[in-house]
């Protein structure tokens, strides 16, 4: 196992452009899907239906393990200048405020609206502090106790039919699985700091498509409505998937970034200010989204997403040129 040192040269030495690309391109996606999925005429998959797996489900996902590798990566950096008492402490705060922020945005509902995606990543990191520095083994076992313990409730408690009815991403308990998919990031940088380019590869494709076949097996375990996919609900089998296509999908960011030396243009000025443009692209679709009939035509909202996301950008790019990178 490598030392804290270890963890802290091998990942922080540079900036690693495919984590900056990959987090960039879950805010793309979550502009993307956060306003065209408002048009009636929009294909479904850049929607969030009660059951399914579409493209806009697997947004937050994303964005959630990104957090998780960069967790990993950062509270390492942290013990190493600070000491663990102080490192731990400041990570609690920063996901204090988060979900101080989170409610502020959302609003302060606790039985459905608040739990987007800021307070679930607040909640998650706060669940995930105790086992941040512990081995890949410990860490992985708290993300399956999270999600079984999570499944047990939803299927053996009345839960999971006030969930459905009332809440979004899980409610107030979803913060568990949630916090899985963040673990599951953790575990990836350390596989990105410890092994070389092929064996990297190789052991983060063998994860990613085991995480990916059990969350599909389980999603056609019977009765259907406790077991398949769905983000609302945050059973079992969504996170599962999801956090396998996380760790696939990461894995051709770095093959294209890291090793063919390619960026993808626009990504990284996302990335480096993630959470500003999240909340940017939210406050500004409360307003702009409301401009256009939501029955209008598809090249209609195309339009509208183009005006949109060039305004989300020029707002990254300025912050970027300017050197000014806003994080909790």
């Amino acid at each position: 196992m490598k030392t804290i040192n270890d963890l802290t040269k091998t990942t922080t030495s540079k900036r690693i452009l495919s984590l900056d690309q990959f987090r960039g391109f879950a805010i793309f996606g979550m502009i993307l899907v956060n306003y065209l999925g408002q048009f009636a005429l929009i294909p479904e998959t850049f929607k969030h239906p009660r059951f399914g797996m579409t493209f806009a489900n697997i947004i937050a996902p994303y964005f959630l393990f990104a957090v998780g590798m960069g967790f990993r990566m950062s509270i390492a950096r942290r013990i190493n200048k600070f000491g663990k008492r102080k490192a731990y402490w400041q990570a609690a705060q920063r996901y204090l405020i988060l979900i101080f922020i989170g409610i502020l945005v959302y609003g302060p509902d606790p039985k459905c609206d608040m739990w987007d995606a800021l307070v679930d990543i607040g909640f998650g990191g706060l669940l995930v502090l105790p086992f941040i520095m512990r081995s890949k083994t410990v860490r992985f076992s708290v993300a399956l106790i999270y999600l079984i313990g999570y499944q047990l409730l939803f299927t053996l408690t009345s839960y999971g039919e006030w969930t459905m009815k009332n809440s979004i991403d899980g409610g107030p308990i979803g913060i568990l699985p949630w916090a899985a998919i963040l673990i599951f990031g953790t575990i990836t940088m350390d596989f990105l700091s410890e092994y070389p380019q092929k064996k990297f590869i190789n052991r983060s494709l063998l994860i990613g498509i085991t995480l990916l076949i059990a969350g599909y097996g389980l999603s056609l375990l019977e009765p259907q409505a406790l077991w398949q996919f769905s983000q609302r609900s945050m059973t079992i089998a969504y996170p599962l998937l999801a956090s396998g296509l996380s760790v696939l999908t990461f894995v051709i960011f770095y093959y294209i970034n890291d090793i063919l030396k390619i960026e993808i243009p626009h990504l990284t000025t996302l990335g480096l200010n993630a959470l500003t443009i999240y909340i940017f692209q939210q406050v500004l679709n409360d307003y702009y989204g409301s401009i256009l009939s939501k029955e209008s035509p598809i090249y209609i909202a195309i339009i509208g997403f183009i005006v949109f996301y060039t305004l989300c950008y020029l707002v990254a790019r300025y912050l970027r040129k300017n050197k000014y990178f806003i994080k909790i």
